[in-house]
């Protein structure tokens, strides 16, 4: 997927606050006695601290050790007044929207109803990423009158607090660096008592007062390619091992019980490797190809034959306006940052293998 270079919306959320508002998110409550456990069994990570209000980003695998999806596990909105009791068993579940149809198939055949249900929510996600975010979150709560249970800016990456927006609650989450510092609103917008584009007006209204600006997914493709983070339908998915996108110490914990697809990841953790390696690539600017152009393109080292089989394969690109053309793309392990390779489909573009994130260069 490529982006349009250098918007307003994007140095916004450099070097400000950028606001953004169509991630494509989708939302799943499951609630239920059992929800907590029967989640537990299908996150790579451990959901313990969720209850009492510390997301954890994870992936569901099916037994082969596959990525289902990727999601953050969330508290719903207003958990606090619930911390502590056993018995309160409801969690958010945050994934691409494009995860979706899978997300649910999974949902359906590991979890038994007599444990926990599961359904689609109207939850909408809005993200304020910028060294000023916290500054336009106290803007937002001084001209609309909101409260927040504890301050964002005292959030560790991935805690959660409850925002009263009127009568309503709402959740706010700590973005965690590798996704963009700042912080995701989570409102729920199915049940008829928040006005979306008063919502909307509001947080536009404290982010320009905090320098800021409004900001497109365009932007967050250029930001999240400049921070390696790899995305569902690019570099996460069903044709994907857990450990090819190097996210084990987000995503996977290697000291809890028994999950889905657990026996894979063990057995490549302890006893062996993955074949390929998630990178960055870096190219030189060509007039005859845009960026988008090389999403999908095999690799292959230049002293290979045209026959030769592929040594990686580029799954994302976009033009940064900080570092150039780059891209995400997975390589063969034995292919090593600093190596050069060149596009089978493309002749004459060279790119350069390198470690990410590239905002560390």
């Amino acid at each position: 997927m490529a982006a349009s270079a250098g918007s307003e919306g994007y140095r916004a959320a450099v070097e400000r606050v950028g606001l953004f508002s169509d991630f494509r998110r989708a939302v799943v409550a499951v609630s239920g006695p059992g929800a907590l456990r029967v989640l537990n069994g299908l996150a790579s990570n451990d959901v313990k601290d969720v209850p009492v209000g510390r997301g954890v980003y994870s992936f569901f695998l099916d037994r082969r050790g596959r990525v289902v999806a990727d999601l953050r596990l969330l508290p719903v909105a207003g958990f606090e007044r619930d911390a502590g009791d056993a018995g309160t068993q409801t969690l958010w579940l945050d994934a691409p929207g494009d995860a979706l149809p899978a997300l649910m198939n999974h949902l359906r055949k590991y979890v038994p109803p007599m444990f926990a249900g599961h359904r689609e929510t109207g939850v909408a996600v809005h993200a304020l990423i910028g060294p000023r975010a916290a500054e336009a979150l106290e803007h937002w709560e001084a001209g609309a009158g909101v409260s927040f249970v504890r301050r964002p800016g005292e959030l560790a990456p991935l805690e959660a607090t409850t925002v009263r927006i009127g009568g309503p609650l709402a959740l706010v989450v700590c973005r965690e660096e590798i996704e963009g510092a700042g912080f995701d609103l989570y409102v729920d917008h199915a049940d008829g008592t928040r006005d979306a584009e008063r919502l909307s007006s509001q947080l536009e209204s404290a982010v320009a007062r905090a320098g800021g600006a409004a900001a497109v997914r365009g932007d967050w493709e250029i930001l999240r390619l400049e921070r390696g983070l790899p995305v569902f339908g690019s570099e996460l998915g069903a044709e994907r091992l857990a450990q090819e996108a190097g996210q084990d110490d987000r995503a996977i914990s290697f000291a809890k019980g028994c999950f889905t697809g657990q026996e894979v990841v063990a057995r490549i953790h302890y006893r062996g490797h993955v074949n390929r390696h998630l990178r960055g690539l870096r190219w030189t600017p060509n007039a005859h190809h845009q960026a988008r152009d090389l999403v999908g393109a095999e690799l292959r080292t230049p002293s290979e034959t045209r026959g030769a089989k592929p040594v990686g394969l580029i799954t994302s690109a976009t033009r940064s306006p900080r570092f150039g053309p780059i891209g995400l793309g997975y390589v063969r392990r034995e292919v090593a940052p600093g190596a050069v390779l060149e596009s089978t489909d493309h002749p004459g573009v060279v790119l350069h293998v390198a470690d990410l994130p590239f905002t560390q260069k």
